[in-house]
C-alpha cells in the first residue's frame, strides 16, 4: 500500500495536469477557430466584435478561461487539497546542526 502523502500528491498532480491540459486545448482551439482567418473566410472588422475593448475571440479564448482557472485554483487549493501529516518537525535540530557547522564535521 502506498503512503497517503504520495497517493494524495499523485491525485492532486493528475487533477492539476488535466485542468491545465483542458485549459490549454480550449484556449488554443478557440483562438485558432475564431482568431485566424482562412483563404475561404478572411477576417474582417465585423469578426472582431469587441467586448470591453478586446476582440471577442481574445475575451472568450483567453480572459474567460483564465478567470475560470483562477477560480479553480482558489477552490482546489483552499478546499480540495489534503493537508497531510509529514511527521515530526526537525527544523530546530537542523538549525542547531547548521550553527554548529554540520553533523559532527561530516559533509
Amino acid at each position: 500500500m502506498t503512503d497517503p502523502v504520495v497517493r494524495h500528491s499523485r491525485r492532486e498532480a493528475i487533477i492539476i495536469g488535466l485542468a491545465w491540459l483542458a485549459a490549454t486545448l480550449y484556449c488554443c482551439f478557440y483562438s485558432w477557430l475564431f482568431g485566424y482567418g482562412s483563404p475561404e473566410h478572411p477576417l474582417s472588422k465585423a469578426d472582431v466584435r469587441p467586448i470591453w475593448g478586446v476582440p471577442s475571440w481574445v475575451f472568450w479564448g483567453y480572459l474567460v478561461p483564465w478567470g475560470v482557472c483562477a477560480l479553480f485554483t482558489v477552490w482546489f487549493a483552499g478546499f480540495s487539497m489534503v493537508d497531510d501529516d509529514l511527521g515530526r518537525d526537525h527544523s530546530a535540530e537542523l538549525e542547531g546542526d547548521i550553527r554548529e557547522g554540520g553533523l559532527d564535521g561530516q559533509i
